[in-house]
């Protein structure tokens, strides 16, 4: 008798100890498949805020360009890049700007090379916004010039026309 209860003490033990390890495995692939569900939820999530920082700076820049009146812009013609580079340049002159260097590697963009006052620099880029064509600076660098005096600054841009075809 004694060794029927034993057996089914063992019994009982082996049932708890397959109870408890089927219980662990079916939580571990549950959890397997939640912790796939969640990689896939925040992928799709930073997918999603790409796309809503997409369509913001697509918002900005329409509430940017409706804030300008287009009837004041003009498109330069193709052929006629001379006109924005002499308007340009003249700018560069009235702001008493040494202009180093410009590279025109495209007929809509410009490198320049300034050197001068920073604040005279200042007045330029105003100036420029207010020119009567469409174009952006979409690249600059201004460094100090430790030989001059303390307001001087070298300047590299790349201003960029749009041209219409």
């Amino acid at each position: 008798m004694e060794d029927r209860n034993y057996f089914l003490q063992i019994l009982i033990f082996a049932g708890i100890c397959i109870i408890l390890g089927a219980g662990v495995w079916l939580g571990i692939h549950t959890l397997e498949d939640y912790r796939e569900e969640y990689d896939t939820m925040v992928s799709e999530r930073d997918n999603f805020e790409g796309i809503m920082e997409n369509l913001r700076a697509k918002n900005r820049t329409l509430q940017a360009i409706n804030k300008v009146n287009l009837s004041d812009v003009k498109m330069i013609r193709k052929g006629k890049e001379n006109e924005f580079y002499t308007v340009v340049r003249n700018l560069i002159d009235e702001n008493s700007i040494s202009m180093i260097s410009m590279k025109n590697d495209e007929p809509s963009i410009f490198k320049l090379n300034l050197k001068g006052d920073y604040y005279s620099l200042i007045r330029l880029f105003a100036a420029w916004r207010e020119m009567p064509y469409a174009s952006r600076i979409t690249e600059l660098k201004i460094k100090r010039d430790n030989l001059l005096p303390s307001d001087f600054v070298d300047v590299e841009l790349t201003l960029e026309a749009w041209i219409s075809q």
